[in-house]
């Protein structure tokens, strides 16, 4: 298989290699990765600064790579009746891959924009199955690890759609309280599925209570 060579940019690149690589060594059944799966990831595999604002993905068009964020803050959305509904964001050490357009070869309905200035890796399809063909432990690692992350979703949705308003924004806080840091008030709101006045609300009344309490 003819595979396209990446161009990388100087800036970042060594770091996010070498945390490619320390993934790879957390993994106790898999030890450190072969010089033959370090130099094929580093000749495949583009690693880039994104802009603020920048579309990886945009609705109606074809899926046709997957990410991992290094740096930064992705934000996963669509549209209702022409309003962007929040449903994800991705911050370091998360991966991004839209996999019903992929499998199904259908225009994607989702849109992943950088909420700010981001580090990313960007793997085609066509890179990660020849990777997996010649590699068959990282398709392992690789497999492994969406399995968690499915479940890790099917947790969060459910915990979700059972919660309050309230309770989602709590929630939200205790486990990603860097998202507060990273994304702008009103694309939390609508995450958590509310209007942002809603959400400033909440907010007021939580502090009101911390400070009833002390």
């Amino acid at each position: 298989m003819s595979l396209k060579k990446s161009k990388k940019i100087t800036e970042n690149v060594m770091e996010a290699e070498d945390e490619i690589a320390n993934v790879l060594k957390d993994k106790e059944y898999l030890h450190v990765p072969t010089k033959e799966e370090a130099e094929f990831i580093a000749e495949f595999t583009e690693v880039k600064k994104v802009e603020k604002g920048t579309l990886l993905l945009k609705a109606g068009r074809l899926a046709t790579a997957c990410y991992h964020v290094y740096k930064g803050c992705i934000r996963e959305y669509c549209l209702k009746d022409g309003e962007e509904i929040t449903t994800g964001f991705y911050t370091t050490g998360d991966s991004l891959s839209d996999d019903v357009s992929r499998w199904n070869k259908s225009p994607s309905l989702l849109n992943w924009e950088c909420v700010i200035d981001s580090i990313v890796s960007v793997v085609p399809f066509e890179v990660e199955s020849e990777m997996y063909k010649r590699f068959p432990r990282l398709e392992i690692l690789c497999r492994i690890e969406a399995e968690k992350k499915l479940g890790d979703f099917k947790l969060a949705a459910n915990n979700y759609n059972s919660s309050s308003p309230v309770e989602r924004y709590d929630n939200l806080l205790k486990t990603r309280p860097e998202i507060f840091e990273l994304v702008p008030l009103y694309h939390i709101a609508s995450y958590l599925g509310v209007k942002p006045e809603s959400l400033s609300r909440i907010r007021n009344r939580i502090r009101n209570a911390d400070r009833m309490a002390l």
